[in-house]
């Protein structure tokens, strides 16, 4: 079996030769593309009138890689590259013809991801940072099941004519239109969490009932990039008063925050449990923090609660400073 870069290598050179008739004249350009919490090598299948604010079918050969690992089948993994790039240039002239840089002010919303993880992406990204975390926008193409949204590069917030001021305040008031917040009672996440963290289902539901404390989720109602919603204001301050106390906002993922009343619990305890959650339970796309925040209801102010060494959220335990919040990117 060869090994990545003989892999990468081959790829290259053989699979345009896959590709339908109709996609002759289209052509492979590699490079290192920033994901959520990773950076892959990339093959983005592009026309001979590439534009920079279109979208254009992307493999990812680490996963391809993967697969054929799997398989041991180089050339049944080649064709099958290739079917799934075939459909997904059809999928991204659907999506181009849907995108309206004119009408943009209208459908940027805005998601958390962990800075230090996403340093690399946030490179070319319009980005304003918050504790640990980073604010990013997105292009809505469509609020359906699934929700179609492409990242909003530099590049394209040159092209639609916004700075990062104003796609935040678009940002805002948009994110809650297409996506209005939520906060709903949670305690089976908890059993999990004491389960993963190896108590028997048995004594992880005795721990979970013997906690009175009340415990909510904050996302939003199609619980997809949820986790903002802890930015709000009133919404974080609400559940508070409602508890009438302080609270502890636990990072569960991309998509969700669990808020708990600050009596009672150690903050470095509830890292504890973050982290394994993260390791055993989110998927590396969708980890937002190690960390735990604690929301103060007199100075209404979220801040970091722990400064634990565990950062990175992909197992590698490297340590990193604490950023102070108030950094923007443009």
């Amino acid at each position: 079996m060869m090994d990545y870069e003989m892999f990468k290598d081959v790829v290259r050179e053989k699979l345009m030769s896959l590709m339908p008739d109709e996609l002759a004249g289209y052509s492979l350009r590699a490079d290192r593309t920033g994901k959520v919490n990773e950076t892959l090598d990339a093959f983005h299948l592009v026309p001979p009138d590439c534009l920079p604010d279109k979208l254009y079918p992307t493999v990812y050969l680490n996963h391809v890689y993967e697969e054929y690992k799997k398989s041991g089948d180089l050339q049944g993994t080649l064709e099958l590259t290739a079917f799934y790039m075939a459909g997904a240039c059809r999928e991204a002239e659907r999506k181009n013809s849907r995108i309206n840089l004119q009408g943009a002010p209208e459908s940027i919303v805005m998601s958390l991801v962990n800075t230090q993880q996403n340093r690399e992406m946030l490179g070319y990204m319009p980005h304003r940072e918050f504790e640990d975390l980073s604010i990013i926008y997105r292009y809505v193409i469509d609020t359906g099941n699934p929700v179609e949204s492409v990242p909003v590069t530099v590049e394209m917030a040159e092209r639609i004519g916004m700075g990062e001021e104003e796609l935040f305040h678009a940002a805002v008031e948009n994110t809650r239109r297409f996506f209005p917040p939520t906060t709903e009672p949670l305690k089976d996440v908890i059993v999990e969490m004491f389960m993963d963290g190896g108590f028997s289902e048995e004594a992880a539901r005795e721990m979970g009932n013997a906690i009175q404390t009340p415990i909510y989720c904050i996302s939003n109602k199609m619980s997809i990039n949820g986790a903002v919603s802890m930015l709000y204001g009133d919404v974080i301050h609400g559940l508070a008063e409602r508890l009438g106390s302080d609270l502890y906002i636990l990072p569960l993922s991309v998509h969700e925050v669990m808020a708990v009343p600050t009596e009672g619990v150690e903050p470095k305890e509830l890292a504890e449990l973050v982290e394994k959650n993260n390791m055993s339970r989110i998927r590396l796309s969708e980890r937002l923090s190690n960390q735990v925040y604690r929301y103060d209801s007199k100075q209404q102010t979220l801040l970091l609660a722990t400064d634990t060494p565990n950062k990175r959220l992909d197992g590698n335990g490297t340590t990193h400073d604490r950023t102070d919040g108030k950094k923007q990117s443009r």
